[in-house]
């Protein structure tokens, strides 16, 4: 959410669906792993950070922001439920893209992104006066598998569809080893999982998910567990690892930066021209200051001053 990103959320009229509950943790979707990546990524989990650069608490949230989601004072103030419960607010309006990190920690939207739903407020919110501890969130059991299914929908579910009901299918077959969680959205996971249970159940290999494979998900044996991935948190880049300062450029990343990117490898550009003048941190946001000092450094060393971070001056930055 930080460093040069407008800031502007719109708050209409909402339908209370989702719990969102505090100290740090999150509800399934996203999950709080999610949340807790995003934390560590723009404030290190610190929920009464202040650094006095006009971004606040765990989620680092600018006043007009804070303003926005129906929150008073300072953010960094606020208990952390009452932070964790602004953050879905904003998240249920604009997803993730308030966020910078979101994008540097590999977040991705579900369903209830920019949905407009107002979260249920949560009971023990607080309002103004400090900070509670932080807890680090545990991930939700998964729920076992159940016997009876849920009334069908009365509608099919195709890839790319988002849909509430489609929460309660995903998460049983998540119970019985096809690696979904409740998100709503019908994306390519989802298809992957519906074409295997209908293999097994013996339906036809369709691809959506009809009354039949509705059902199916409560009828089938569970599968296999696949092995779990090991857990990678985020790595902010580092002087060493960028190489700053030692005059050999890091590999070319294969790709042009423009104004409105976000990417990791631009972390390592940005501290490279901040060593050597130029104000910038390794934010990884490719915002107003990162263009002005792009264009002053590519002025600097004849370089077409475009803004447009090529090979020839990435390199530049290192060993111009």
């Amino acid at each position: 959410m930080r460093r040069g990103l407008a800031m502007v959320a719109a708050i209409g009229s909402l339908a209370a669906t989702a719990l969102f509950v505090g100290g740090g943790t999150a509800s399934a979707d996203p999950s709080a792993d999610d949340w807790y990546q995003l934390r560590m990524c723009e404030s290190t989990n610190r929920y009464d950070i202040n650094t006095g650069n006009g971004y606040y608490g765990a989620y680092q949230f600018d006043l007009s922001t804070w303003r926005s989601v129906g929150g008073s004072g300072y953010p960094h103030e606020a208990s952390a439920t009452e932070q964790d419960y602004r953050a879905l607010i904003l998240y249920r309006n604009r997803g993730w893209s308030p966020w910078v990190c979101a994008g540097l920690v590999g977040l991705s939207e579900d369903g209830d992104a920019r949905s407009k739903v107002q979260p249920p407020v949560p009971g023990n919110q607080g309002g103004g006066g400090g900070s509670e501890a932080p807890s680090d969130p545990a991930p939700a059991a998964d729920p076992a598998p159940t016997n009876g299914a849920p009334a069908y929908p009365g509608r099919q579910f195709r890839l790319g569809d988002s849909s509430e009901e489609l929460k309660s299918w995903q998460r049983q077959m998540g119970a019985l080893g096809y690696g979904l969680t409740g998100t709503g959205y019908f994306g390519p996971n989802t298809q992957a999982a519906v074409l295997a249970l209908q293999e097994k159940a013996g339906l036809n290999v369709v691809g959506y998910i009809g009354p039949k494979t509705w059902a199916a998900a409560w009828a089938a044996a569970p599968a296999p567990a696949p092995a779990a991935a090991p857990a990678t948190g985020y790595v902010p880049a580092s002087d060493e690892a960028c190489q700053v300062g030692t005059g050999s450029a890091p590999a070319w990343p294969e790709r042009q930066f423009v104004e409105g990117d976000t990417a990791r490898e631009l972390q390592c550009f940005q501290r490279q021209l901040g060593s050597r003048g130029y104000g910038l941190t390794g934010t990884g946001y490719y915002g107003d200051a990162t263009k002005a000092a792009v264009v002053a450094f590519q002025q600097s060393q004849g370089i077409n001053p475009s803004g447009i971070i090529g090979q020839r001056t990435w390199v530049a930055a290192w060993q111009g």
